[in-house]
């Protein structure tokens, strides 16, 4: 383009540019996504001097721009449109692009996205055929951001992230710095909707200026960024870190980042941001609440179908539920954007709904209100969904009174809309999910060949677009209407696809939904369990059945600990599991106990045996738990006899009577327990036969599942590192007897030692990496959770959570179990002092989590602590007896320590009992 393009024909009307162009601007535009985020437009400038002719086109800029400020939408894409014609017939090509990427911006505010896409393309292609200048550059930055924008709505995200990475280069290249921050915070929203939460969450951080080597921000880290001039651009993106944090389980740093932001934006007076901080807010109590009644509630006390709410409500998750209400009312109260206001009256709707209360028609009339004012895109077609299943919800009845609030009929008319909108921006997986909760709408409704037809429709959709995490859903949805028609091999073969699936998606289950350890219980779960109940439902299931029902439980252990470590670092072994069977030296039983329902199914793997055995016993779930629950209560009281016995025999002949001839007739050395929900809290060493305890017949081990399980026995130097605690540190009560219990085993066995003091993170790691100690002995507190954040063992310096602790113990194993430098994997690590969480119904799972996450190929635990001289006594005797046998397996050796308590120093299981072995029993 030549300068001479540029003369200036009025000298009232002077625009200039230098490094930065300086022209007409468009008013930055905030749009919420449907997950709290926030995409931000880049201001639009045409490029140079404007000639005032009579059709005056900077006075049509001037009055698209105000009218665009209004929400005058229609009128708007008017005078755009009058703009890019008017800058085409002067030959203006920068300015006619800068007006079509206007026209673009102002027809997805209408949801004419056809019109929005040709807008956009012609703008591009207009700037790719000019000259690289700072105001092409400036305008094709612009235009990437509308692309990136109008991209993410119709559910192009990985091509919203490329433009804005395009766009972000182009500003940096500028040195527009406000422009490179807009493109890294819609960076980080794209990449979350990719389910890439670790790298939107370091993006934020880099954008904040703020150590972003790991996904986590400090107290520190925000004091600091409350003592500096923080921009809108600052506190949308800190914000932005707090939805992440919040994705990826952090609640309590989500909660301090975003409180962090509520201040600043009350002190810059940011009305918008303060409205959408608090829905953000809103958001994390949910997810506080969320993950209380993941830890206190069972799997029955759990979501019922179609969010509707939680049968039982604790406490402290009301409590946590109602701060959620005030937060979202506040961005009601305050907010300008439609979305956001949407959003909220959504989550409030929600939140009545699980503090089982009822909307008044006025809310739901709100909520109407504001959807009809939505164009239609992804965010309105989710809401639209979303609202849907609440006012299902509504006319189920969790209170009688509800069922007046709104028809069935307008349920579906919701949905029915939403599928059409979908049709029209061409968003199939919008699509499918709206058909896919209208057939699930049909299927509660009973009437199954409709939704049938529907989920068949949603399926056929996201194999188009390989949409798999949404897919396996629907196979599982249409695995349950066929099973309720008695089209039993047809559900089989759906709920195959759908474990099949899950198995393949591993990596990316945890990320794909934010709440996906909350919902791993009712949309996980239940997928592999109600497979195995379809399987075993003949009365003698056949061969294949058994093994694809043993083959799906073990796949389900695997997505237990992906979703426990929220990531699916876990390599299976590639070793057969019948293999590690009939090839271990001691002769060896595993046994799978599967409680469903109406029945507790227990699997047998015998050695050299082809076929498993298998036999059941019919009880009601609530009633395997409740006893479950009664014997361990028994354990733990040192007082109990009669009781005790009777109930720890009743559990005995549930997993073991059945199977007493064939154990015998197979001279069965071991049993390995792959356990199951709440039967992972009970030491299975503790069952009574009637006459005498398991442990004085049989060697125990547990497993996380055998595919996790290297089966060699591995003979290494016998030195230990030990280390623990005896002193009182941050409120946990001293442990006088650990020192006894170091010195004892130092006594049998060579040992280096840390106490008190010198045993710290630091100190711990740097004695395991400088030395191939074979053992790792820690006795100090611990405690196991079904939360990640929650298990832990505790160092003078403070806790040491399950992630930290197979950071300290990483140099000498990688996930693959294979060597790592010069050292040796350790052989075996010891936790002498811990104890599952009191009250958490899954707290084993963190055992489990610790055995496989720390990198040791067999780990020994206490399920309750026992500050007693019996601790000392069975170490060493443990220690001793692996030490003079040198063809003894571990669970051999640990049953040996067991029973000389019991026949030599105390009989009640308290004391020998709670020593469990998890992993490699040889």
């Amino acid at each position: 383009m030549h300068k001479k393009q540029y003369r200036w024909r009025s000298r009232q009307a002077r625009f200039f540019y230098s490094s930065q162009v300086r022209s007409l601007i468009l008013a930055v535009v905030l749009f919420l996504s449907s997950v709290g985020g926030v995409l931000v437009t880049s201001d639009v400038w045409a490029s140079t001097a404007i000639v005032q002719t009579q059709k005056q086109p900077l006075q049509l800029v001037e009055q698209g721009k105000l009218l665009y400020q209004n929400r005058e939408f229609e009128s708007a894409l008017g005078v755009w449109s009058q703009v890019a014609a008017a800058f085409a017939a002067r030959g203006d090509k920068l300015n006619q692009a800068m007006a079509l990427s206007n026209v673009s911006l102002t027809a997805q505010q209408l949801g004419n996205w056809e019109q929005a896409r040709q807008a956009i393309a012609t703008s591009l292609n207009i700037l790719q055929t000019q000259p690289k200048s700072p105001a092409q550059q400036q305008i094709l930055g612009s235009t990437l951001d509308i692309q990136g924008k109008l991209q993410l709505a119709v559910g192009q995200s990985q091509a919203a992230l490329t433009s804005w990475q395009q766009a972000a280069k182009i500003y940096q290249n500028l040195g527009n710095q406000n422009g490179a921050i807009k493109s890294q915070i819609n960076q980080a929203q794209a990449m979350q909707d990719l389910g890439l939460y670790p790298r939107a969450c370091k993006t934020l951080l880099k954008t904040l200026e703020l150590d972003h080597q790991n996904c986590e921000i400090t107290k520190e880290q925000l004091q600091t960024l409350q003592q500096r001039n923080s921009s809108s651009l600052q506190i949308l993106a800190l914000r932005s870190l707090g939805n992440v944090l919040r994705f990826v389980s952090q609640l309590e740093q989500s909660q301090m980042a975003l409180l962090t932001a509520e201040q600043l934006a009350q002190q810059s007076g940011d009305s918008e941001n303060l409205a959408a901080t608090y829905l953000s807010l809103g958001n994390t109590s949910f997810a506080f609440a969320n993950k209380s009644l993941l830890r206190d509630t069972t799997e029955e006390e759990n979501i019922l179908p179609l969010p509707c709410g939680h049968k039982r409500i604790t406490d402290q998750a009301k409590t946590y539920y109602k701060n959620a209400l005030d937060f979202y009312q506040k961005t009601v109260d305050i907010s300008t954007s439609p979305i956001a206001t949407l959003q909220a009256q959504l989550n409030h709707l929600k939140g009545l709904l699980y503090l089982h209360q009822q909307p008044t028609s006025q809310d739901l009339t709100s909520i109407k209100s504001t959807l009809i004012t939505l164009t239609p895109s992804r965010v309105s077609i989710y809401a639209r969904v979303n609202f849907a299943e609440s006012l299902h919800c509504v006319n189920q009845g969790i209170k009688a009174q509800a069922k007046s609030v709104s028809s069935p009929d307008e349920t579906v008319q919701l949905l029915n809309t939403a599928i059409q909108q979908a049709k029209a921006i061409k968003d199939e997986r919008a699509e499918s999910y709206a058909l896919g909760r209208l057939g699930q709408l049909y299927e509660q409704a009973q009437q199954w060949e409709t939704a049938k037809e529907y989920t068949e429709s949603a399926l056929k959709l996201t194999q188009i677009i390989n949409a798999r995490d949404i897919t396996y859903q629907w196979h599982w949805q249409l695995g349950r209407i066929l099973s309720a028609q008695k089209n039993f091999p047809a559900a089989v073969a759906a709920y195959t696809n759908a474990v099949t699936i899950l198995k393949s998606l591993r990596s990316d289950l945890v990320a794909l939904n934010p709440d996906i350890q909350f919902d791993f219980r009712d949309q996980v779960e239940p997928v592999y369990r109600q497979l195995v109940n379809l399987l075993l439902q003949p009365e003698i299931p056949s061969s294949e059945n058994l093994k694809q029902a043993r083959n799906v439980i073990e796949a389900l252990q695997l997505a237990e600990l992906d979703n426990f470590f929220r990531d699916a670092c876990i390599i299976a072994q590639p070793t057969a599991i019948d293999e590690i069977v009939d090839n271990a030296n001691s002769p060896t039983a595993v046994i799978y106990p599967i409680i469903l329902a109406d029945r507790l199914e227990v699997i047998v793997k015998l050695p050299q045996q082809k076929q498993l055995t298998h036999y059941r016993t019919y009880i009601a779930k609530n009633e395997v738990e409740s006893t479950l629950e009664k014997l361990r209560q028994n354990l733990e009281q040192r007082y109990t006899f009669r009781e005790r016995e009777l109930v720890s025999q009743e559990v005995y002949n549930w997993l073991i009577k059945p199977g007493e001839k064939e154990l015998e007739q197979n001279k069965i050395k071991t049993l390995v327990f792959v356990l199951d929900g709440s039967l992972r809290n009970i030491p299975i060493a503790a069952l009574y036969d009637g006459k005498q305890y398991i442990v004085e017949k049989y060697s125990v081990a547990l497993s996380p599942g055998l595919q996790l399980i290297e089966p060699k026995q591995q003979k290494q130097k016998f030195e230990a590192f030990t280390g623990g605690l005896t002193e009182s540190r941050f409120g946990f009560s001293p442990l006088p007897n650990v020192a006894t219990e170091l010195e004892e085993i130092k006594s049998v066995i060579p040992a280096r030692q840390l106490l008190n003091q010198t045993f710290t993170s630091t100190t711990i790691e740097n004695q395991i990496s400088s030395d191939s100690f074979s053992i790792v002995h820690l006795a100090t507190h611990g405690k196991f959770s079904s939360q990640l954040e929650d298990t832990f063992i505790l160092a003078w310096n403070g806790k040491i959570n399950a992630n930290q602790l197979r950071e300290v113990l990483q140099i000498r194993e990688d996930t693959r179990g294979s060597r790592v430098g010069t050292l040796k994997p350790i052989e075996l690590l010891v936790l002498s002092a811990c104890e599952t969480a009191t009250g958490d119904k899954r707290a084993a799972l963190g055992l489990a989590g610790i055995a496989v996450r720390s990198g040791a190929r067999s780990t020994l635990a206490s399920l309750w602590r026992v500050d007693d001289q019996s601790t000392s006594i069975l170490m060493a005797e443990f220690y001793r007896q692996l030490k003079n046998d040198a063809a003894i397996t571990k669970a051999e050796a640990l049953r040996r320590a067991q029973e000389y308590i019991l026949k030599q120093y105390k009989e009640h299981p308290f004391y020998w009992a709670p020593y469990v072995l998890v992993g490699n029993w040889l």
